[in-house]
């Protein structure tokens, strides 16, 4: 559990280094460079990645079952599926974020805030693209995040199932004594026989 506590710490540092540079990137993009065909294109691939994200949690979650595991194997699936599942509800969250600044971009300034200096041309438009920015650099960082995780899942899993199999061979094999009684030896097995006697009965 430590392990697992550390790795959350360094991801909570990861996403707000990746929060903090997406932000002054988005913030220095000339106004409008995300609408148009590139906001469109953007909408689309969140758009799919969000279709794939709550199938995925189903599979995580259907994936959590006692059959022929341990306490500790149970423990550490629990884990590792817990943090496959938070990453994937923060990668939603992000995608919703990126969506909804998106859709702001695309209205127009109401007409009572035009007369206020650069809000319209420049503070809003920047804002608006560096939230959009941001949102999907945490995207992008969590979703090379998830591969990890969902392998080190399917290793927990191989480990239980292994171990599952083990015992049940061990289960179902036969105890040494009924091997010996199933396989004993002949009861002539290695008994001397003079040549004399077995060529004496050959010719009676």
């Amino acid at each position: 559990m430590g392990k697992l506590w550390k790795n959350r710490l360094s991801l909570r540092l990861g996403d707000v280094t990746v929060a903090v540079i997406a932000l002054a990137i988005g913030a220095t993009i000339r106004p409008g460079a995300v609408s148009g065909d590139a906001g469109r294109i953007l909408a689309t691939f969140l758009g799919l990645l969000a279709a794939s994200i709550l199938p995925t949690i189903t599979l995580l979650i259907n994936s959590m079952t006692t059959s022929g595991r341990s306490v500790h194997a149970l423990q550490r699936l629990e884990a590792e599926i817990q943090a496959a599942m938070d990453a994937l509800l923060f990668c939603f969250g992000c995608i919703a974020i990126a969506i909804g600044a998106l859709l702001a971009l695309s209205i127009e300034t109401p007409s009572a805030l035009r007369w206020i200096p650069y809000l319209s041309t420049d503070v809003l438009p920047r804002s608006g693209q560096a939230i959009v920015v941001c949102a999907s650099g945490l995207v992008i960082w969590r979703a090379g995040q998830i591969p990890a995780i969902l392998r080190r899942t399917l290793q927990v899993r191989y480990q239980a199932s292994l171990e599952e199999a083990r015992n049940k061979l061990a289960a179902n094999s036969p105890e040494a004594g009924a091997m010996r009684q199933a396989f004993a030896p002949h009861p002539d097995h290695g008994k001397v026989v003079s040549l004399q006697d077995l060529q004496s009965q050959e010719r009676r």
